[in-house]
């Protein structure tokens, strides 16, 4: 299934064309590189200027904007001249301040941080989230598939969803990935998590999962990917700058990992929520034994 994820800031745009950027050809390599060179300067300029500019046509520009999800050049002009109303564009907003212009190195990195973070926010689309809560929350089992980089926030979420009663797991073996994947039923949902979107074992498992129709639930960095092509719900988060955008990533992953799980407790459905004292009881005697190591 196609995702298509419409910007809604300047900085979400400029995420969702870094993003984009790796699954393009070469040729619509070189017309974004030109369009994220200099984003005030798209509202003055014609798709001609822009195809001189990255030495190929006018209909190279308008197919890679078609890609980029826009109907034409024209609509992704409007949307820059709309951001240029509403915003400024910052230094950290073409790829960031350099380190040494920053009172502190700390500084800079949670400064970019938060800033990327936003971007991640503002380029997720609410109701494709909203989607994926309604499948979580009806799902009679859950497994999350991640591999690489991508293992621990799949991880991280299934003890979230476990610890509240959910029937949930996190295979890390590849093999274990897919024989879960083929196990699960059409009441049952996948959510698989990769950077990417291209992660091989990660599509295998997703292409095991989607002969039981399975729903398939992607959580990645960019519409323009193998996985966006799979899943019947996409999470997308991008992020603007090249400086530290897998870090960034793998928190923004994580973040709404978090936030599904978030979203689903609060249906307050008691037969599926609320550790039991049973549970509560394991987590003590647990973290007793690890305090008298």
């Amino acid at each position: 299934m196609s995702h298509q994820v419409t910007p809604k800031t300047r900085r979400s745009f400029i995420g969702h064309l870094r993003a984009a950027i790796a699954r393009l050809s070469p040729t619509e390599q070189r017309v974004v590189e030109v369009l994220l060179a200099d984003t005030n300067h798209i509202a003055q300029s014609s798709a001609m200027a822009i195809a001189q500019a990255a030495n190929t046509s006018s209909a190279t520009v308008v197919r890679t904007t078609q890609k980029l999800g826009y109907p034409g050049y024209n609509a992704l002009r409007n949307d820059v001249i709309r951001f240029s109303m509403q915003e400024p564009l910052s230094a950290t907003d073409t790829g960031g301040a350099p380190v040494d212009a920053a009172p502190d190195v700390m500084d800079h990195v949670f400064l970019t941080a938060v800033e990327e973070l936003q971007t991640a926010s503002d380029t997720l689309d609410r109701q494709q989230f909203a989607d994926a809560v309604e499948v979580l929350d009806a799902a009679q089992k859950i497994v999350f598939i991640g591999s690489g980089e991508s293992s621990m926030p799949a991880q991280e979420a299934a003890l979230r969803f476990m610890m509240y009663g959910r029937d949930a797991v996190a295979p890390t073996d590849v093999l274990q990935q897919q024989f879960g994947a083929r196990l699960l039923t059409s009441h049952d949902a996948l959510v698989a998590v990769s950077y990417s979107g291209a992660n091989k074992h990660t599509l295998e498992a997703v292409e095991t999962a989607r002969i039981s129709r399975v729903p398939v639930i992607g959580i990645t960095s960019t519409a323009r990917s193998p996985l966006a092509e799979l899943t019947d719900m996409l999470l997308v988060m991008a992020s603007p700058t090249p400086v530290s955008e897998p870090l960034i990533g793998r928190i923004a992953h994580s973040l709404v990992l978090n936030g599904l799980n978030q979203a689903v407790l609060r249906n307050q459905q008691p037969q599926a929520f609320g550790p039991s004292d049973a549970l509560a009881d394991v987590f003590a005697r647990t973290l007793t034994e690890q305090q008298d190591k």
